[in-house]
């Protein structure tokens, strides 16, 4: 299977026509009829939360309909009821039978375009008013016990959304998010809220600004999180004293590099991970495995967007994934590309080291060759190693280790087959950067990697000590520091 995505379908209200008009006008009818009319299941037998969401269901059509007839425009969000009100749908209709008190259950979120993207909330159940618009603020499931609520999208499709997944709901179209935003990805639900705030907050230090930026959530609804959940920077839990290497999913909201950013624009998280230094709690360096994928085709993969890879120069726009969180504290992630080449890491912290692994399978019809992998350690957020300088590198292939200021400590990467050990002082990175053997149709091939940090003056010994592991081969062993 191939990952691509398409985007959400978009309804095309650009032009008044006549067909469309009598479409959504027969819709709207044969709504009315079934609601309110004499058929055989009569408004009092059906349950309040199906008449809610049958509500929802052709306020909508109403709205597509007044889009429809006004140039593909839905009216002004602050005279939305009056609109309606006024020959599109009876005034009934605007009530959930759960709410208990108000001229109107629902809201309109000012930012639904019948031109955006179809999954984007459009009306939903909300505090009593008229006229009302907004969003989260004005959301409410006390009609239905605190289960949730009745939410209509773009497209005209109806939901009962979970209370875990409101926080799932899409407001903006993407393509009208601010700048700041574009790159966010929003958490489906209460449970992955959680996690990525106590990523965030507990352990990478973000500013409020940074989780907006990561989540695309406000400044409120962070907030609200925060106290929901009670994670502040201050009451993040101790670690064990002999726990392995903290290893963490990169958030994102927070750029990995200082500078060259020029040279890796949108960067992508479901490459990055974040290695916690032993020496300090809040100093961790970012790893991109793999930032970049050459083969005989050309640039076959990017983590960022400054340059096109094969499948921008079509137009395909690769899936966003996210890496697989396991009880032990290793990560894996694996994507198939459109023409079946797959490939995919997997990270294991361990007391005194992260031992890494890649594998490609070449699902292709042709035999590949020229496997070039660029992987990238960016210490900026290591206290004492973000100097943009390669003096502090030390590159002896495999083995490249960035020093810090005080040179009393390193950290040091390694990857079996580098063909390349070399560091940018701009962003500043460093990488021992592999290749993989040529791989014929349904061939697989595995490298494994290496990181560690090391206290101390000898960088050789210390590679020699590294080497003594065996950490290429299936099970190293440890082999401890004089």
């Amino acid at each position: 299977m191939t990952e691509t995505s398409t985007k959400p379908s978009r309804p095309q209200f650009r032009v008044s026509c006549l067909t469309g008009t009598l479409v959504i006008l027969i819709a709207v009818a044969l709504f009315l009829l079934l609601l309110w009319g004499p058929t055989c299941v009569r408004p009092q037998e059906l349950s309040p939360s199906v008449v809610c969401m049958m509500n929802l269901k052709g306020l909508g059509l109403s709205l597509m309909l007044y889009a429809e007839e006004n140039r593909g425009v839905y009216p002004p969000h602050q005279t939305w009821c009056d609109l309606l009100a006024d020959g599109y749908i009876a005034k009934k209709t605007f009530c959930c039978p759960k709410a208990k008190a108000g001229p109107c259950s629902y809201s309109m979120n000012p930012y639904a375009d019948p031109n955006g993207a179809g999954d984007v909330v459009l009306l939903f159940e909300s505090k009593p008013g008229w006229n009302q618009s907004g969003g989260l603020e004005l959301l409410t499931t006390d009609n239905h016990g605190g289960r949730g609520c009745s939410v209509v999208f773009v497209d005209g499709h109806v939901e009962f959304v979970k209370a875990d997944q409101i926080v799932g709901l899409k407001w903006v179209d993407d393509e009208h998010l601010p700048e700041a935003l574009q790159n966010a990805r929003r958490p489906g639900d209460d449970a992955q809220l959680r996690y990525w705030l106590e990523n965030m907050v507990w352990y990478h230090g973000f500013t409020t600004g940074e989780v907006r930026a990561a989540t695309g959530l406000t400044a409120g609804e962070i907030r609200a999180a925060q106290e929901r959940f009670d994670v502040w920077p201050g009451n993040r839990p101790a670690r064990e004293a002999d726990a392995p290497l903290l290893v963490l999913p990169y958030p994102g909201g927070r750029h990995p590099r200082i500078g060259f950013l020029d040279g890796a624009i949108d960067p992508q998280r479901e490459t990055k991970f974040s290695v916690f230094t032993p020496w300090d709690p809040n100093s961790y360096a970012v790893l991109d495995i793999p930032e970049a994928l050459w083969s005989n085709l050309g640039l076959t993969y990017l983590a960022h967007t400054h340059i096109d890879t094969i499948w921008s120069k079509q137009g395909v726009e690769l899936k966003k994934l996210e890496w697989n969180r396991h009880p032990d504290g290793s990560l894996d992630v694996e994507r198939t590309l459109p023409n079946g080449l797959a490939f995919g890491a997997r990270v294991r912290p361990a007391r005194d080291a992260v031992h890494m692994e890649m594998w490609l399978r070449n699902g292709t019809q042709e035999k590949l060759t020229d496997l070039r992998v660029q992987n990238c350690v960016m210490p900026k957020m290591a206290k004492g190693f973000a100097a943009q300088t390669n003096d502090n590198k030390v590159l002896t292939n495999p083995y490249v280790a960035c020093r810090s200021d005080d040179g009393k400590r390193w950290i040091i990467t390694a990857w079996e087959g580098c063909y390349r050990p070399w560091a940018n002082p701009d962003c500043p990175c460093f990488h021992s950067d592999p290749q993989f053997p040529d791989a014929e149709p349904g061939q697989t091939h595995r490298l494994r990697g290496w990181l560690s940090f090391y206290e101390g003056q000898d960088i050789q010994a210390e590679f020699k000590r590294i080497e003594a592991t065996g950490w290429t081969s299936t099970a190293p062993v440890e082999v401890r520091r004089n």
